[in-house]
Formats: C-alpha cells, sequence, structure tokens
C-alpha cells in the first residue's frame, strides 16, 4: 500500500481561498478613498409671496381678472465639511425640489450680489440673515463652512409643503458633486409671517 504525503486537496482549496480573499480584501482597504466631503441641512426657512394683481383691458387680462403670482423663497443654512487630505474647489451650488405631482424643478444658487438683495427686498427674512456659502473658493483639509444659500420657485406655499423630496447640489472642481437630501418629513416651517 503506498503511503500519501502532503495536504489533502480539500484543504489545499480551502486555503487558497482564504488566501486570494485576503489578497483582495487588503487591496480594497488598502486603496479605498472614502467621501471626500460630507454636508447637511441645518434649517429651511420658506417665505412664500402670493400676489393678486387686477388687470384692465389695456393690460392684455382678461377684463377685470386678477393675474395670481406665486413664488417660493428658501434660505437654507448648510454646513459642508473637506473630510479629504487635500484641497477641494467649491465651484456652484444648486437645488432640485421634486412637487406632489412628481414634477422635478431646478434652481441655481443665489449669487452674493442677488443674496444681499433678497434681504433688501424681503425685510422679514433679514433677521435670519448670516453669511452666504461663497462660489469658487478653495476649502482646505478639513475644512468646514457654515452658511446660507438661497433659491426660488414659481410654485405656491401648498406646493412646497406637499412636496416629496428636496436636494442641494454643491459641485467641485474634480471631484463628485455632494448632494444634501432634506426630504419633505425632516423641513423646518415657513418664517411667520412670511405670507405677502
Amino acid at each position: 500500500m503506498e503511503e500519501r504525503s502532503g495536504i489533502h486537496p480539500v484543504v489545499a482549496v480551502l486555503v487558497a481561498i482564504v488566501l486570494v480573499a485576503a489578497i483582495v480584501g487588503g487591496y480594497v482597504w488598502a486603496t479605498y478613498k472614502g467621501p471626500v466631503h460630507s454636508g447637511q441641512v441645518v434649517s429651511i426657512t420658506a417665505y412664500p409671496i402670493h400676489r393678486e394683481l387686477s388687470t384692465g383691458s389695456a393690460l392684455g387680462g382678461l377684463a377685470g381678472g386678477k393675474d395670481i403670482y406665486d413664488e417660493e423663497i428658501l434660505v437654507a443654512n448648510v454646513k459642508i465639511k473637506s473630510t479629504t487630505k487635500l484641497p477641494l474647489f467649491l465651484h456652484d451650488m444648486w437645488a432640485d425640489v421634486t412637487l406632489a405631482d412628481g414634477t422635478s424643478m431646478r434652481c441655481v444658487g443665489a449669487s452674493t450680489h442677488d443674496y444681499n438683495d433678497v434681504f433688501v427686498a424681503y425685510p422679514a427674512l433679514a433677521p435670519d440673515k448670516t453669511q452666504p456659502v461663497q462660489r469658487d473658493i478653495t476649502m482646505t483639509p478639513g475644512q468646514e463652512i457654515d452658511g446660507q444659500m438661497i433659491f426660488h420657485y414659481p410654485i405656491s406655499a401648498q406646493q412646497w409643503d406637499q412636496r416629496t423630496d428636496f436636494k442641494i447640489t454643491v459641485q467641485f472642481i474634480n471631484q463628485k458633486d455632494l448632494v444634501i437630501d432634506n426630504p419633505a418629513a425632516t423641513a423646518v416651517p415657513a418664517a411667520p409671517g412670511a405670507k405677502s
């Protein structure tokens, strides 16, 4: 009878599988780079505007009819943090609102000049004014930005209240966009006395 020497084939296969899994796991662990930024919506102040303007026949509307103007101004307080060891270049920002009927609308964040004009035009918002999130800035490693973004949509307060989602997107050069989700369930109520 011939005597066998060495390892049983099943044990050899199991050892090979464990070694391959360890090598692949080590490679993934060593090369994995987590997100380079994070962010959150701290609060949102919704400022609804509703105007009914009477029109005459000379103005092109129905004689004696009313033109209705609805708009929702949103002041979002956000935090954005760099979680990388490299500088990040923050380029732009916008927000998408999804209405109850599934319609999605996008608004680019107000520029620095427009940001200041909003608080002049709507003084009821002035007590909440802080610093705007600036465009085209370089964030240093680990830096956190606390600031405001302003968006406006041609929708009624009711449409805003019945929305299904609201997402703010911050665009970085040479990095993935940072998407900060704020679904309807976590919204902050409208500013008191906001209707004009």
